[in-house]
């Protein structure tokens, strides 16, 4: 659910009781980043905000616009991401007096933890969150503002225009800081490969609606193992030089847990998304475009595949319809293929394989072969740094 602001109308100090059940509803807070609709006792952003609130009458005004809704006598905000406590604040605050300016301002910002597995993995509700329905790339059609807010795209050096970059490939943001991309997409451009976009729509359009951000690049790591000849291990993280900031931009999640983690995901109907061509050696799409694909069970892939001497084994996954006519293509490697989890009105991503190689594209027999997510959790939660 998007927050929406509510009348100011409480003129006495209240005090709030003790959290027993988050409301668990996605929204925006006041300025227009991402956040949970939870208990204020769980939100120590707004604790604070509440604590300094008494002389400033702006406080006051952004806390009550946080509000989400009232359940019984507990007051329901808007917590920005990482926000979050595990325990319930032992002193309950008190809500502010009412005040008729409308003026806000920014509030001040902290450093919060992530949830953690290992290092920096994020886990729901931190990630994974699209405003966009689940709808039912070559014979794709264009994304929606939104959809996919972790969606990156790779800038490489233009020799012949400096200041436009190549948009060569894809990659997604799995922190606050990391993107993860295919190996050949990095191995062999360390030295071009400088910038990645975020929160793009349509790349050379400024009026889609769209606020990109373009981040560079700090660090690059491609697995120890991967094998440019047999497109084994084709998996890598790019760190960013800072954490992006833009309203649609926002982390995937991980396949982590169970029983995710262990799924083969076979006859499950992911997402891939791209900026690639729409046709084999055809022209680049600068609108991002979205399909959705079957996966196939790596026995059948392997032996359709039989001829090209690839390696189908568990560190990679195959989708791809029989009959052919969708697919990802030239440009859309290292973006993400994405298992959608229906919650409430809206869906929450999980990034299960990350594309690869194929034979041409959406070429009838022939399955394209995904970096498969799952296999390399324990590589991944290692690299975060």
């Amino acid at each position: 659910m998007i927050m929406t602001r509510v009348p100011l109308f409480l003129g006495a100090l209240l005090l709030f009781t003790i959290l027993n059940a988050d409301a668990q509803e996605t929204c925006l807070t006041p300025d227009s980043t991402y956040g949970y609709c939870i208990d204020i006792f769980r939100c120590d952003p707004l604790i604070r905000l509440v604590r300094a609130s008494s002389q400033n009458p702006y406080l006051a005004n952004y806390i009550r616009s946080s509000l989400c809704h009232r359940n019984d006598e507990r007051y329901i905000v808007c917590c920005p991401l990482g926000g979050a406590r595990v325990a319930p604040a032992t002193s309950p605050p008190t809500l502010p007096p009412t005040t008729t300016t409308t003026t806000t301002t920014e509030p001040s910002t902290t450093t919060q933890k992530e949830v953690v597995l290992g290092e920096l993995v994020l886990k729901p509700p931190e990630c994974g969150f699209s405003n966009v329905s689940g709808l039912r790339i070559v014979g794709g059609e264009p994304a929606k503002l939104g959809q996919f807010p972790w969606m990156a795209v790779l800038g490489y050096r233009n020799q012949q225009n400096p200041d436009l970059p190549k948009w060569l490939c894809g990659g997604s943001l799995i922190s606050k800081r990391h993107i993860l991309t295919a190996g050949h997409c990095v191995q062999g451009h360390e030295e071009s490969l400088y910038i990645v976009r975020l929160g793009d729509l349509d790349l050379y359009d400024d009026a889609d609606g769209a606020s990109p951000v373009n981040v560079p690049i700090v660090n690059m790591k491609v697995h120890e193992g991967y094998d440019p000849n047999q497109h084994t291990n084709d998996i890598a993280i790019l760190t960013l030089e800072y954490e992006p900031k833009a309203p649609l931009v926002w982390p995937i999640c991980l396949p982590v847990e169970e029983p995710l983690r262990s799924s083969k995901f076979v006859k499950d109907y992911p997402f891939v998304a791209g900026w690639g061509t729409v046709s084999y050696r055809g022209p680049e799409s600068s609108r991002l475009q979205t399909v959705l694909l079957p996966v196939v069970e790596n026995e059948a892939c392997a032996r359709a595949l039989g001829q090209f001497k690839t390696v189908i084994d568990d560190r990679v996954m195959c989708v791809g319809y029989p009959q052919g006519g969708r697919d990802s293509c030239q440009g859309d490697s290292g973006g993400p293929l994405m298992k959608g989890i229906a919650e409430s009105k809206n869906q929450r991503y999980f990034q299960i394989g990350i594309v690869s190689y194929g034979y041409r594209c959406a070429q009838a027999g022939y399955p394209a072969v995904y970096t498969r997510v799952t296999a390399f959790i324990d590589w991944i939660v290692q690299n975060l740094k």
